[in-house]
């Protein structure tokens, strides 16, 4: 199976995103996964990023999860304390406006209701122990990451929760 390629796009800031870029051969074949989707597989993916919102929605629903997309940490938390089910996993954006993903999971860990689910962080910084050591995270990828990487790491969690 081919690996995305990376694409820098200059955002209104004029600093490089980036993104992960979807070769449509990849997808192709995951129908059948689709019609069957086991609803129990359900992530919070939170990035600033609509285009990343877009392709890891795509990418995570052709392998059977289940999908719902925010724009930062406040938007997420909001979203988090409306419904009765949480998701089994949050797939987080460290670097975005309003609340970023540090502040994020301070007010996740602080909460009893939310604190038990698992979060793997997305962060094109290079200092990841650092990362780690605020955010006490264990999982971390590293933008832009590939599809094996992201889709692994998300099995991975799946598998220990």
């Amino acid at each position: 199976m081919g690996e995305p390629f990376k694409l820098d796009v200059k955002s209104v800031q004029s600093r490089p995103i980036p993104l992960i870029i979807i070769a449509p051969s990849l997808l192709v074949g995951h129908y059948d996964r689709l019609m069957t989707k086991d609803q129990s597989k359900q992530i919070l993916l939170v990035d600033d990023s609509s285009d990343q919102q877009i392709l890891l929605r795509k990418l995570l629903e052709a392998n059977g999860y289940t999908v719902d997309c925010t724009s930062n940490g406040a938007e997420a938390l909001s979203l988090l304390n409306s419904c009765n089910t949480l998701p089994e996993m949050i797939l987080l954006d460290l670097r975005m406006p309003i609340m970023d993903g540090i502040s994020f999971r301070d007010n996740q860990v602080a909460d009893p209701r939310l604190r038990e689910i698992p979060v793997v962080l997305m962060t094109g910084d290079d200092e990841i122990e650092v990362i780690r050591a605020k955010t006490n995270s264990t999982d971390i990828l590293v933008k832009p990451f590939n599809i094996s990487s992201l889709l692994e790491t998300v099995r991975r969690n799946f598998k220990l929760h």
